[in-house]
């Protein structure tokens, strides 16, 4: 008997942790280790409902690493992949506990910030812009500055995922079209600012 006993607990135990690698696996983007669409996604719906419960503030920022492809066209998929681990794992490593990157697709990714003012959520993204450090190709030799363009926006009170999505984008746009390399702010209502705060002097030369 306890021998029978020992044996189904053993059988649940591995049927657990097949289940949440299952459920890791689901939620997570292969190239990058990070948070995949749909669980990126799904995160957003939660930060939205406890914001609204709560009066936590929530920014979001869609990101677009510039250039991209130009990465890809000179220097093959293989570098485009090296680019894309490199920015994850740098900007991973850049956020604060609570936050969440996740990869949209592409070069394109969310950044979820929680409880956090818009001013401060501006700060965080150009510190990490000012200071990424270079990608290192898969030849060895190569390294490629990292330059990225975000469109960042404060939850506002009844806000839903598209919504929400769709201020940031704009931003995101305005962004590509100020020059790339920088953040705009989507404040609503159609309108954007910029943060001043724009690329480092070591960046501002390169092509975009």
């Amino acid at each position: 008997m306890g021998t029978d006993i020992s044996a189904l607990k053993h059988n649940e135990k591995s049927l657990r942790q097949a289940h949440e690698s299952a459920l890791l696996a689901s939620r997570t983007d292969l190239l990058t280790g990070l948070p995949n669409r749909r669980y990126i996604l799904e995160l957003l719906d939660e930060g939205l409902a406890a914001g609204e419960a709560s009066g936590a503030g929530l920014c979001a920022s869609i990101i677009d690493i510039d250039q991209f492809k130009v990465v890809n066209d000179t220097y093959g998929h293989d570098a485009g992949d090296a680019v894309l681990r490199h920015f994850a794992q740098v900007f991973r490593e850049s956020l604060r506990p609570g936050d969440h990157l996740g990869r949209i697709g592409g070069e394109e990714f969310l950044l979820l910030q929680m409880d956090v003012r818009l001013d401060d959520a501006a700060r965080l993204l150009n510190g990490i812009r000012a200071e990424f450090p270079p990608a290192t190709l898969p030849d060895q030799t190569t390294r490629r500055p990292i330059a990225f363009s975000a469109g960042l926006t404060a939850a506002l009170p009844h806000d839903d995922r598209s919504s929400i999505l769709s201020r940031a984008d704009r931003a995101l746009y305005a962004a590509k079209a100020e020059g790339r390399n920088c953040t705009r702010i989507g404040l609503g209502m159609e309108r954007t600012a910029t943060d001043r705060a724009h690329a480092p002097a070591k960046t501002a030369g390169r092509s975009s």
